[in-house]
């Protein structure tokens, strides 16, 4: 089960089991409220029968000033409760019948502790009908986004062939005439073409978590010479201050740095520039272009503030540092550009270069 799915299962049914529980508490309070009223009632039909009897041994006996109290009523006070009943051939006291405070939490807690063991059991039910219930109505979902997946895959394994045979054919024609401005060109858009396929199948997968010795720094200086090759009319420019070494994945650091990198330069002005720079653990790509309007949004799949792209580079940046433990800040201020910052985390295995 992928992220987005795990995301949308835990949402659904924390929606569908808070609802339900809502109504189960509802309903055991007033299920509470009856049973303690029901309590009362027979606390005082008990006293009423021992004061015809006097045979009762949980109650203590008193008699008070007649008319002092309401007879044949409950009077709970925090010192016990209270019951007032006439006493024949007596006008001036009546009959108290006292129940210790003590006996009267004991007698609660035992009815709140048989109502709070119905509601933990029916709770149990209603977790597992939520679970049942939340998985059957994410299947019909879950069905499209396998379909969807499955053709995108098919479209990115088709698109192989004539990729293939593109760089087959660009690679056989500069062996025997020689380099050619037109003919780089298209290998340019090849390679773009490359990325784009690698940026969805990175979507699609989950990311690999092989990890290996990685010179960040060389790493960027190369990625920024291959984007700097596609976007001729663009001022890259390439400061290292402190270059550095991190154990990583060096597949999904290229992803990362070509996004950012084709990014900064798609939406730049023309003849802008790209700024990156390396210092400790610390890299910035900085760009003199449109801005973002949103930046908290902009992280979001398929979220888009231009016609151009699928609204998956950001999103899949987001997703691989995440996966790698970067750090990623963004901000941008609309017609004046856009920084990027990934911070990496220092390990055992790191090299330093002063």
């Amino acid at each position: 089960m992928k992220t987005y799915e795990k995301e949308s299962l835990f949402k659904n049914f924390m929606v569908f089991f808070s609802l339900l529980e809502l109504l189960l508490i509802l309903l055991f309070l007033q299920i509470y409220h009856n049973a303690k009223a029901d309590y009362h009632k027979e606390l005082l039909h008990t006293m009423q029968l021992c004061s015809y009897s006097l045979a009762c041994d949980k109650f203590s006996l008193d008699f008070v000033p007649t008319k002092q109290y309401e007879l044949n009523r409950l009077y709970i006070e925090q010192n016990g409760t209270d019951s007032f009943f006439y006493l024949p051939q007596s006008k001036k006291y009546d009959m108290r019948l006292h129940y210790t405070s003590e006996n009267y939490r004991t007698d609660m807690e035992k009815i709140l502790n048989e109502i709070l063991y119905e509601f933990i059991g029916i709770s149990f039910l209603l977790f597992c009908i939520a679970i049942v219930f939340t998985l059957y109505s994410l299947k019909p979902i879950r069905k499209a986004l396998k379909l969807n997946d499955e053709f995108i895959k098919d479209i990115l394994h088709d698109f192989n062939t004539p990729i293939s045979a593109m760089i087959l054919n660009i690679s056989m024609f500069n062996r025997a005439k020689g380099e050619d401005a037109y003919i780089k060109r298209v290998s340019q858009s090849i390679n773009t073409m490359v990325l784009l396929q690698e940026n969805l199948k990175t979507f699609l997968h989950q990311s690999p978590s092989q990890t290996s010795l990685v010179d960040v720094a060389k790493l960027v200086q190369e990625r920024v010479a291959l984007i700097a090759s596609l976007y001729p009319k663009m001022n890259f420019i390439y400061k290292e201050l402190s270059p550095f070494m991190v154990m990583s994945n060096k597949d999904l650091l290229t992803r990362i740095f070509d996004n950012l990198l084709t990014n900064a330069s798609k939406y730049n002005k023309p003849n802008g520039s790209v700024i990156v720079m390396v210092s400790n653990y610390h890299i910035t790509i900085q760009d003199t272009g449109k801005g973002i309007k949103d930046v908290k949004k902009v992280l979001q799949r398929y979220y888009r503030e231009q016609e151009r792209g699928l609204g998956l580079g950001l999103h899949i940046v987001q997703k691989l540092t995440q996966e790698l433990n970067i750090e990623l800040q963004i901000t941008s201020e609309v017609k004046v550009g856009t920084a990027v910052s990934l911070r990496f985390q220092k390990s055992k295995e790191s090299i330093y270069e002063e």
